[in-house]
């Protein structure tokens, strides 16, 4: 496997699906101590975290929809580059892959050489408050949770 080159601050650069994988499957944790604030509608959080063992770092975003406070965007993503390597769209609407399949609801987008992150696959889980979604999207970019604080507050 090609070693992943980081810290190439080339727009145009792209990676294979095999190392993208890698870097998802990384085990990472926070870097920052404090604890954070899941963001309210219209808001967006972002914080690094690190993989300790390979020296990596990455961006997780969420973002939250301004009109539909159901609606949010994890993501997660290289840091020298920007690449989006994992995102989970939690919505009502539906997304079309490029094959022409249609996704009603909730999905996951995974890199991939061939389409970076056009396609998604279905995601849904039993709870579907965002806080659920948030710790199932940590779960699959392999952030560690164990010290992990991430306050966040039901909006009426």
């Amino acid at each position: 496997m090609n070693k992943v080159n980081l810290n190439n601050n080339n727009l145009n650069f792209k990676m294979t699906t095999e190392e993208a994988i890698k870097l998802i499957n990384m085990l990472k944790e926070k870097i920052s101590e404090t604890a954070l604030v899941f963001p309210k509608i219209g808001n967006k959080l972002e914080f690094d975290v690190y993989a300790k063992i390979e020296g990596t770092k990455f961006i997780i975003s969420i973002s939250r929809g301004k009109i539909n406070k159901n609606k949010c965007t994890y993501q997660g993503r290289t840091y020298f580059n920007n690449i989006p390597l994992l995102r989970l769209d939690i919505t009502n609407s539906f997304h079309i892959n490029s094959d022409g399949t249609k996704i009603i609801g909730n999905h996951l987008h995974i890199y991939n050489d061939l389409t970076e992150m056009r396609d998604a696959i279905p995601f849904n889980i039993d709870d579907e408050n965002l806080y659920d979604y948030c710790i199932e999207f940590f779960k699959k970019f392999n952030i560690i949770q164990d010290n992990f604080d991430i306050l966040y507050q039901t909006e009426l």
